[in-house]
């Protein structure tokens, strides 16, 4: 199982969890014409938080703890992420250290509150060691394969499968490792009923249907190794990840959707928007809502219906 933080454990959350930044934690009220309540069911995917050690600290123009807050009382204001909440990984902001992990901890235990089922990935930035040392009793500790976070989340709709992409030593790149890719196998073997939507952290080393290879240095180590292994079970439909920055939605040649997930703290490219995505899984598909924290930028509200192959 991932790092995650259910129902159960807030009486846990409380007691484990201190000097979190609570003046950060206050709710922000939406207009009227932002409050349209969510679909029920509906998953709140957040990703690349990337919250430091001083909660005031800002890179490239923002302020990372600023925009959580918002993303986490959006959420919680539109009555989304009903069937769980999905963090894809760099929850620290450069290395993982303890601070940076009790106020992540703290800006996300309103979800708690509000009843959400919480999951995260690793990712490059991330400490899997000092997480768990830091938030042992918030966030039990379930290993994967070889020490990995990994988690199949059944839902009505679709099964989901979360994989742990961080390789140590890496400042960049990505690995998930053999273990890894044969405990996904199996398990979406186990369950070939459902779609599948298989998440990690990292994007992959591929070509998309349009032939495009994005930031090969940067991307998961064995892309090719885990596309063979979602190629070949025709109910994988599609490949959720985050780490670019990016913001944008693209197919492999076998029509397995690729849907890179925006960051919430700080962009690389200023024509990208910072924010969340809403998923509302359906029999034939899943429905994609960018909720951008500028309302203002183009693509907020951009909806997505991805149709399965």
């Amino acid at each position: 199982m991932p790092l995650e933080l259910g129902i159960l454990n807030r009486r846990r959350f409380f007691a484990g969890i201190a000097g979190v930044g609570a003046s950060w934690l206050g709710q922000r009220a939406l207009s009227a014409a932002e409050a349209i309540k969510a679909p029920s069911g509906t998953w709140a995917l957040v990703s690349d938080t990337h919250i430091p050690s001083k909660l005031g600290e800002r890179h490239r123009g923002a302020c990372m703890a600023e925009n959580v807050e918002r993303v986490v009382s959006e959420i919680l204001s539109r009555d989304a992420g009903t069937g769980g909440v999905i963090v894809g990984g760099d929850c620290a902001r450069l290395y993982g250290h303890a601070d940076d992990y009790r106020n992540f901890a703290g800006l996300i235990e309103p979800l708690v509150h509000g009843r959400r089922e919480v999951h995260l990935l690793m990712g490059n930035h991330d400490n899997r060691n000092v997480f768990s040392r830091t938030c042992a009793t918030a966030f039990p500790d379930h290993e994967g394969p070889s020490g990995r976070r990994t988690a199949f989340l059944p839902s009505e709709h679709l099964n989901w499968f979360l994989l742990d992409s961080l390789e140590e030593g890496s400042p960049v790149a990505g690995r998930l490792g053999r273990d890894q890719l044969d405990w996904l196998a199996a398990a979406l073997d186990r369950h070939p009923d459902k779609p599948a939507v298989v998440m990690a952290h990292h994007h992959l080393k591929i070509r998309d249907e349009k032939g495009r290879v994005f930031q090969p240095m940067s991307a998961l180590r064995d892309s090719s190794e885990l596309h063979e292994v979602m190629k070949s079970r025709r109910q994988v439909k599609a490949y959720l990840y985050g780490h670019t920055h990016r913001w944008e939605i693209g197919r492999t040649r076998e029509g397995i959707h690729l849907v890179n997930l925006p960051s919430s703290a700080y962009v690389f490219d200023s024509s990208q928007p910072v924010g969340w995505v809403e998923a509302t899984a359906r029999e034939d598909g899943l429905e994609l809502e960018f909720r951008s924290l500028h309302s203002l930028h183009p693509s907020h509200r951009e909806r997505h219906r991805l149709k399965w192959r």
